[in-house]
């Protein structure tokens, strides 16, 4: 974990994935992003999504690409839309929409 934190969007290691910093039941603040729990954070009407973090998630690139990730942020506006923010295995950051991520309980032979 500790070459998690020396380098807030590096590769996260699959044995430590569940020990990846997130921003859990609360929507995320400047603070956050610049700790590296949260990767945006809406200075707006939002709320926290109920979805359980960190999580594992596939998505859905460009229709046909498959790359998983793990979810870190997950925030509800008020349309109901859910943006969530992740963290690729092999570093970096994104936000895409909930309904572009499938949820798993654990990494799959996808994230090997």
């Amino acid at each position: 974990m500790a070459e998690q934190d020396s380098n807030l969007w590096g590769q996260i290691k699959l044995e430590t994935w569940s020990d990846t910093p997130c921003t859990l039941g609360r929507i995320a603040n400047e603070r956050d992003v610049q700790e590296g729990r949260a990767v945006f954070y809406v200075d707006g009407p939002s709320q926290a999504a109920d979805i359980p973090l960190p999580r594992c998630a596939l998505l859905h690139e460009d229709g046909s690409k498959i790359l998983p990730v793990i979810l870190i942020q997950a925030e509800s506006r008020d349309d109901g839309e859910v943006l969530v923010g992740y963290r690729p295995l092999s570093g970096g950051n994104g936000i895409c929409m909930l309904g572009e991520v499938d949820l798993l309980e654990g990494p799959n032979e996808m994230f090997r």
